[in-house]
């Protein structure tokens, strides 16, 4: 999950250059007499900085859940806990007997 999360936030930097890179630009480019920016370069910052904004918000909460995998943070001190839980036992599907696609067993862990 870190390494997802630090490609996306790599990507979100390099978009924040080429966010202020495109502005510069517009800026040089396409000005109204008052100052502000329209046409071409306008729409491709915006696009640009709604993208990082919506990388960095989604990345937030991968970012604590890689903190809280790491640093093997109590399950009662993590923040994803919202109230007391019974620990449910998850199954999980053992196959046997790939070539005939029968045979599938579930095995509860304890």
């Amino acid at each position: 999950m870190l390494d997802e999360t630090a490609a996306h936030l790599l990507t979100g930097s390099l978009l924040c250059a080429f966010d202020v890179a495109s502005l510069v630009v517009g800026m040089n480019i396409n000005v109204t007499k008052e100052g502000h920016l329209f046409g071409f370069w306008a729409a491709l910052s915006a696009a640009i900085s709604s993208y990082v904004l919506v990388i960095f918000v989604l990345l937030v909460p991968r970012l604590y859940s890689a903190y809280v995998e790491i640093n093997d943070v109590s399950p009662d001190l993590n923040g994803f806990v919202s109230g007391p839980r019974k620990r449910r036992q998850s199954p999980i599907a053992v196959i046997q007997g790939r070539r005939s696609g029968f045979g599938v067993a579930l095995l509860w862990r304890e």
